[in-house]
């Protein structure tokens, strides 16, 4: 019986890099698996039609496993090239004495960008950043709260630095992606995450009670309503609404619940709105590292911005007054950075 040993690189494909970095990892997979003196014999068996997206992956893998050898000896390798509605599958076979050996690397589809409509931007400010997780901040004059996986911290600001001021420790249950929430309301605090609910004061210093169940379930992370199906995030932009389901789709349905369109373009969203505009939805890609401005017109959402990348993959997205807050996974550093990203209606 064949081992196998594949992994799947699921990496993004709307910038230009995106086709490199997949064919590129795949190929060195593949070549993990050759002696010394062997180099790769690739023989193409696609299902798909040939085009410049193959044409390219061709010429990728054929560098990623180039070698110079005096005499090599040549190993027989079987490419293929599938392709569905959300993407595409590179597939390598490698045969040997006794077992038969996959490598595989995942591409999502291109998504298509709408028309950019000029006269919004995006402005970001870096809020916090460390090496847990962040779950969620909010900051109120010149205090900090800081939610993470380990729990709540509150600094304050002096001499233009933000200094830790407490922590409180949270039993948080464990779970594949944790969520949380803040809220606060003068001086009063809640907290939510997976099966988790919190409340009690932030000022003059954190002290919370704690109970089972909560906004998000235990061990899913969704929110489930009366009448919804389960979901992540959900928002009402003039009378429709917007909900970021479980299903890792956005739908967008009319004030009767009609569902008006369904799209694979966010991984997260929140809507803002501020004295320039009225509501918008600020999204982040869910094949790219980047966000941008929408509106929904003709029953889905249009682009209204220039996009702005991020230098790591969204985490969460939560509304904060007229701003959102966007964490991110810093894929240089590995640390997670907390922005302030707002709607600036000035260009």
């Amino acid at each position: 019986m064949g081992r196998i040993l594949g992994l799947i690189f699921a990496t993004l494909l709307a910038r230009g890099d995106a086709l490199d970095d997949a064919v590129g990892q795949w190929g060195k997979k593949i070549a993990s698996h050759l002696a010394a003196d062997e180099i790769a014999h690739v023989t193409w068996n696609s299902a798909a039609a040939e085009n410049d997206y193959l044409a390219r992956a061709k010429t990728l893998l054929a560098r990623a496993l180039q070698r110079r050898l005096r005499n090599p000896n040549s190993v027989e390798v079987t490419a293929t090239l599938s392709q569905n509605l959300k993407g595409y599958l590179f597939i390598a076979e490698m045969r040997r004495e006794n077992e038969n050996i996959v490598e595989m690397a995942s591409v999502p589809r291109p998504i298509p960008m709408p028309e950019t409509a000029a006269g919004f931007r995006l402005d970001r400010r870096l809020l916090w950043e460390q090496e847990v997780p962040i779950l969620d901040v909010i900051v109120v004059g010149d205090q900090m709260l800081v939610f993470d996986t380990a729990g709540i911290a509150r600094y304050e600001q002096r001499d233009s630095k933000w200094q830790k001021a407490e922590a409180v420790a949270l039993d948080i249950p464990p779970v594949r992606d944790p969520r949380g929430r803040l809220t606060v309301n003068e001086n009063s605090l809640s907290v939510e995450t997976a099966g988790v609910s919190c409340r009690g004061t932030w000022k003059p210093a954190v002290a919370l009670e704690c109970q089972a169940g909560g906004r998000f379930t235990a061990g899913r992370n969704t929110i489930e309503e009366t009448g919804w199906q389960p979901y992540f995030t959900r928002a009402e932009i003039g009378g429709d609404h917007v909900v970021g389901a479980a299903d890792g789709r956005t739908y967008v349905y009319d004030a009767t619940r009609k569902q008006l369109s369904v799209s694979d373009l966010w991984s997260d969203f929140a809507a803002v709105s501020n004295s320039c505009t009225n509501a918008k939805i600020i999204g982040a890609y869910s094949a790219t590292n980047s966000l941008a401005i929408f509106d929904l017109a003709n029953q889905g959402p249009v682009r209204v911005s220039d996009s702005m990348d991020l230098p790591g993959p969204v985490t969460a997205v939560w509304p904060a007054g007229n701003a959102a807050l966007a964490v991110l996974r810093n894929k240089d550093t590995n640390r997670y950075e907390a922005y302030s990203i707002a709607v600036d209606c000035g260009r």
